[in-house]
């Protein structure tokens, strides 16, 4: 039987403690309720430091709540490693697009993909 190869997708947001963590949640569920989590791989992570560390803000986790959508996570940062593993980057605002397209984040240039 062949190995079953995973989709990945990572979702990046400035701080990771907002947008993306709740992206990660719903995407996560959604693909969960579709019966097909085996199939990803699913992760969220912040340009900055500024975040590390703390959990997702009380005004997400209380959203995801409401819609009975789980959430357990702890802000950190995207790491040069981190992005060789994944196929799919989202990026949430314009400050996170081009903090990824200079490779000012970590100090690589994205070339180095």
């Amino acid at each position: 039987m062949a190995e079953r190869v995973s989709t990945s997708v990572l979702f990046v947001c400035l701080g990771n403690i907002c947008r993306s963590p709740i992206a990660e949640a719903v995407f996560r569920k959604l693909v969960t309720d579709q019966n097909v989590s085996d199939a990803w791989r699913i992760d969220s992570a912040a340009t900055s430091t500024y975040e590390i560390g703390n959990p997702p803000d009380y005004r997400g986790q209380s959203c995801m709540k409401k819609h009975g959508i789980p959430m357990n996570h702890v802000a950190r940062q995207v790491r040069y490693l981190i992005l060789k593993v994944h196929i799919c980057l989202c990026c949430s605002g314009p400050l996170t697009a081009v903090l990824f397209l200079t490779g000012t984040w970590a100090g690589h240039q994205i070339q180095e993909l």
